[in-house]
């Protein structure tokens, strides 16, 4: 009992316990900071990271503008000298300055000493880190959901929408003329021109009722759904939502309204800002939007890239064209690999409509010339070279990927009209616009002579869309 009182009373050791216990709480504590600066330091770190690779991929993308620029330079001067055009087409020009561009520069594996120490070095004395590769893409398709839109000539409502019925009236006689004419063998008598909203419905129409035969002919799932889907009906769905409201002026009408109602979706009324907002039209399901989405674009194209024409566009372009015909042109223009056969890229627009009406015979030379008629007052125009232009910047810095989706326009300037003064200075007549009356020739023109089309020319290059993925 004493034994115990005493060991009780005794405290010698207590000091070292004490001592022992603050250091382990304090080794506890220290550990955990340890930890907490650590892993404070990672997520520095990859934020670091994460912002260095988007600037890498901001730059990639400014590289890209400046690339641009220097086409837009070289363009010009092309389009401006009939020689270097026929020496050194704008198409040549274009493929240089789309070539994709990578930093830090590949080293092949066949590389010397000399060449990997020359590159080392080089990457010791840039201030560049990171990674970035830009890659550019020409955009040809020209079907354009914005071109269903109704230019309005004033801001009075009744009014455009008499000039919208005028233009459904023009459009419905022309089809009945050509249909009339198909079936009696005239070809003779020669429709009024369409407006430009009324050709790219025509040719959205005609596409969309292509693609769903072949899609209904191909997958049995898909017919069972949409086996009476109505294209017609589908394409006036679109130019209700993106015309103006009260300008869309047409039989289905209220139909539309009806269905837009059910879903309860408010028309935008507006132009589309993305392509993706097809999927929010009532009627226009996933699967309908898939088959049609990736050959429109809602900027505006303007050029049809000949060289870049594939088995859809030529579809859209002369729709009777059949299959052998498709195989001759990509094997006249790509070449044949197995038969040894060499490509021949289209020079311009001359050389296109001589291979398609005279090599190939695919069209007339009537049909031909209607056709690119209609897709002038759409605004469409043939060429080699291209205008709008998708470009990927990606940009990298360790793990960090960052990844930039731009829609590059070089816009065509526009010609200034032409008022043309009355001979021996008399006051334009009233009731006739003024490119209609006669106008004074320039010295050295003669009469009926035609007047030389000014150039074409591109304005700076401007971001349309940027899509971050």
């Amino acid at each position: 009992m004493k034994f115990i009182t005493k060991t009780l009373k005794n405290d010698q050791g207590m000091a070292l316990i004490m001592v022992l216990g603050v250091i382990a709480i304090l080794t506890f504590l220290l550990a955990d900071f340890t930890f907490e600066t650590k892993l404070n330091k990672i997520k520095i770190y990859n934020q670091q990271d994460k912002i260095q690779a988007r600037l890498n991929a901001e730059s990639g993308l400014n590289f890209a503008l400046g690339k641009l620029r220097l086409y837009q330079e070289g363009r010009n001067k092309i389009e401006k000298d009939e020689s270097l055009k026929s020496a050194f087409p704008s198409s040549d020009l274009e493929s240089v300055i789309i070539e994709p561009f990578v930093f830090p520069i590949p080293i092949a594996a066949k590389a010397g000493v000399i060449q990997r120490s020359a590159m080392d070095e080089f990457l010791k004395k840039t201030i560049f880190r990171g990674e970035v590769s830009v890659t550019f893409s020409k955009i040809s398709g020209f079907l354009n959901p914005n071109g269903l839109r109704i230019i309005p000539k004033n801001s009075n409502t009744q009014a455009n929408a008499q000039i919208d019925l005028a233009a459904l009236n023009q459009q419905q006689q022309q089809q009945q003329n050509e249909e009339n004419n198909n079936s009696s063998g005239n070809t003779g008598t020669k429709a009024p021109a369409q407006p430009a909203w009324a050709v790219i419905e025509k040719k959205m129409i005609e596409t969309l009722r292509r693609l769903l035969k072949d899609k209904n002919d191909n997958d049995e799932d898909f017919h069972q759904r949409y086996a009476n889907v109505d294209a017609n009906y589908l394409v006036k769905e679109l130019r209700y939502y993106v015309n103006d409201k009260g300008s869309f002026q047409d039989s289905m009408l209220s139909e539309i309204e009806a269905k837009f109602s059910q879903k309860n979706i408010v028309p935008k009324f507006a132009p589309m800002s993305s392509i993706d907002e097809l999927y929010l039209l009532p009627s226009w399901d996933d699967a309908i939007v898939d088959l049609l989405k990736d050959r429109m674009c809602i900027h505006e194209v303007s050029v049809i890239a000949i060289n870049e024409l594939t088995i859809e566009d030529l579809k859209i372009l002369f729709p009777a064209i059949n299959n052998i015909q498709i195989e001759e042109f990509f094997k006249y223009r790509d070449g044949d690999v197995d038969k040894k056969i060499k490509g021949k890229k289209f020079k311009d627009a001359e050389d296109f409509k001589r291979v398609i009406v005279t090599e190939l015979n695919i069209s007339s030379e009537t049909d031909y010339q209607e056709r690119i008629d209609s897709l002038k007052s759409a605004g469409l125009v043939i060429d080699t070279a291209g205008k709008l232009y998708k470009v990927n910047s990606r940009g990298s810095m360790n793990n960090a990927v960052y990844n930039l989706i731009a829609f590059v326009d070089l816009p065509i300037k526009p010609q200034p009209k032409k008022t043309a003064p009355v001979p021996n200075g008399q006051p334009p007549i009233e009731g006739i616009p003024p490119e209609e009356q006669e106008a004074e020739k320039p010295p050295g023109q003669q009469s009926g002579q035609k007047e030389k089309a000014p150039p074409m020319e591109l304005l700076l290059p401007r971001v349309v869309e940027v899509r971050l993925e």
